[in-house]
């Protein structure tokens, strides 16, 4: 059986990191307009707490957060799954109150539309220790 995940080239590689990192910003998390241009009508996510949460969720919970929340990420990794699909991989942790929290493994699937691309799941897993 062959492996159908292909790395993805440098510039796709690089624009979905881009994306996928906006989505940590302040500016982006606040703004429910530009959020919602990032996260596809079917989004839903499997947060590192174990809650699941739809596009509606996330549309009204994100903005109240972006004050109190500042993300570090790092090891991104992106995959072509299809034409049309890609993963994107990486490690992150909040800093709450300028504390640094447990990092967490991050997933995300990103379909591309006429638009652009958008989030359609995202699951995070805290890191072994």
């Amino acid at each position: 059986m062959t492996d159908v995940a292909q790395p993805a080239d440098a510039a796709l590689a690089a624009g979905l990191e881009h994306l996928e990192r906006a989505l940590h910003t302040p500016q982006v998390r606040g703004d429910r307009a530009r959020l919602a241009a990032l996260l596809d009508e079917d989004f839903s996510e499997i947060g590192s707490s174990g809650r699941c949460y739809g596009r509606e969720a996330a549309l009204a919970e994100l903005p109240l957060e972006r004050a109190q929340v500042q993300i570090e990420s790092e090891q991104y990794a992106v995959s072509l799954l299809t034409q049309d699909l890609a993963q994107v991989r990486y490690r992150s942790r909040y800093h709450l109150d300028g504390q640094p929290q447990g990092w967490v493994l991050r997933s995300s699937l990103w379909r591309r539309h006429a638009q652009g691309w958008r989030v359609v799941f995202h699951q995070g897993t805290p890191e072994a220790r």
